[in-house]
């Protein structure tokens, strides 16, 4: 497994959700948008055993300096966790992702 960066971590809502906008938003398969945004919680519309489609919410964390979060990074990431993000901080990644 290649490390990599992690994007800053969002929001996985079912289509149908009211918190994923007015329907008309572009979705994902379920297993494509985890491993897009590994660092995703998920909304309480939703599950991986429920939702074959999700609506990806990118969230603000505003401006903010990266800070390791304590406890062991995953594996895959090429350093510790943002604590306020979730994200590693590098380079921009491209991706589907609501606002």
């Amino acid at each position: 497994m290649k490390p990599r960066d992690f994007p800053p971590g969002v929001v996985l809502h079912a289509p149908h959700c009211p918190d994923a906008g007015d329907g008309n938003k572009a979705t994902l398969p379920t297993l494509k948008a985890i491993a897009d945004y590994p660092s995703f919680r998920w909304c309480l519309c939703g599950n991986l055993d429920d939702t074959p489609h999700v609506v990806v919410e990118a969230i603000d964390y505003g401006l903010h300096l990266y800070e390791p979060a304590p406890g062991v990074p995953p594996r895959d990431a090429i350093r510790p966790l943002c604590k306020t993000c979730r994200g590693t901080h590098g380079p921009a990644t491209s991706g589907v992702v609501a606002s």
